[in-house]
């Protein structure tokens, strides 16, 4: 492994966690200020997001349920921007996956195994067509594609409220939903009492194939050129356009996975008000990870554990709002904008242990 490769993904793996202790030093004033102490607090936030005292009462369970599609998610938001594509529209792709799951979990009957193959299929062909329509806008009659995938956002978030209101809804209560899924077409779960399950596994396995596919195939390379270096890849002889393309029907396709999935694994239908932003939370989530699967698996688990721990430690136990869990990741999203200086630290730090290494060796 070269020096510069290495040097690469120490700052994947270094330059999140850098950013995440600046911003939790920041919300410890911010805490001093409110009169809380950061200790008790951040204990507090821990324990609840991250700790396990049982297997049938572990929160660290719900942490990886809740990162499910924020990785999922993260890893479309990666592989747009790795195609060049600064695609946003991750929360329409969620949707579209999300409503294709839960009507055919209900319209077709088939045994289990099949029944859930179909509906993560359908789903993942729904978010990718979804995300074809901006790429294809972009590269045919060059529209923004910030301005697109917001706009696809829009007419996906409004067009779930008519189906779950209207031809989906099963009922007449004060919460518009939509019939319950097949018990063949649900993901079966880990542990009784935890909705952690089968979902996971498979964000985790799509990590790994993304990070093979971008990194370690042919196809990968072109769309990395693509994104990267236009110019060069039209003159290395890649078909941008084609790549471009592949990039976003890839991307629609995960976080179409990550509607089924939520759908399949953790609700058992869709509802009114189903997607509380978890595709934005996805784009946040990529950008934390450096766009790299390693670090949106990484920060997907640190943002979800955040999450519940402002919800259950902060709030529930020491009755400090649930919303300095949002300044804590804006914090540390901020600190992340700044990724030149902690990379600039990295690598200073390398330097001196790199400096005092060599004399030890030549003493």
């Amino acid at each position: 492994m070269s020096k510069s490769s290495f040097s690469k993904k120490i700052n994947v793996l270094l330059v999140p966690v850098l950013a995440t202790i600046s911003g939790l030093i920041l919300s410890s004033v911010i805490l001093l200020l409110t009169n809380h102490s950061p200790i008790q607090a951040f204990s507090a936030l821990v324990n609840s997001g991250f700790s396990c005292s049982k297997l049938t009462n572990c929160n660290f369970f719900q942490t990886l349920q809740l990162a499910t599609p924020l990785i999922l998610n993260g890893l479309s938001a990666t592989v747009a921007f790795r195609s060049g594509m600064f695609s946003i529209g991750q929360e329409g792709q969620f949707l579209m996956g999300a409503i294709v799951a839960a009507w055919l979990g209900y319209a077709i009957h088939l045994p289990p195994v099949i029944h859930q193959i179909v509906l993560i299929a359908a789903a993942v062909l729904a978010g990718g067509m979804y995300a074809w329509i901006p790429g294809i806008l972009k590269v045919k009659l060059n529209i923004n594609e910030v301005i697109t995938t917001v706009m696809m956002n829009n007419i996906a978030i409004l067009f779930m409220s008519y189906v779950v209101n209207f031809p989906m809804n099963v009922d007449k209560g004060s919460t518009a939903r939509s019939s319950p899924i097949d018990i063949s077409a649900t993901l079966p779960t880990f542990f009784q009492g935890s909705k952690w399950g089968v979902g996971f596994v498979i964000a985790i396995a799509a990590s790994i194939i993304v990070y093979f596919y971008i990194w370690r195939s042919t196809r990968g390379y072109e769309q990395r050129m693509s994104g990267q270096s236009p110019l060069f890849a039209r003159f290395g002889g890649i078909k941008t356009t084609r790549a471009v393309l592949r990039g976003m029907i890839i991307s629609g396709g995960l976080a179409g996975m990550a509607g089924a999935i939520e759908v399949m694994g953790v609700h058992h239908r869709i509802m009114q008000g189903f997607s509380t932003g978890l595709g934005f939370d996805g784009v946040m989530v990529a950008l934390l990870g450096q766009t790299h699967p390693v670090g949106v698996v990484i920060v997907g688990i640190l943002f979800a554990g955040v999450r519940l721990g402002a919800q259950i430690g902060l709030q529930t136990f020491m009755q400090i709002p649930r919303e300095l869990g949002g300044v804590i990741i804006a914090l540390i999203i901020l600190f992340v904008s700044a990724d030149t200086f902690f990379k600039d630290v990295v690598q200073t730090t390398q330097k001196w242990l790199n400096k005092i290494f060599s004399r030890f060796r030549k003493a």
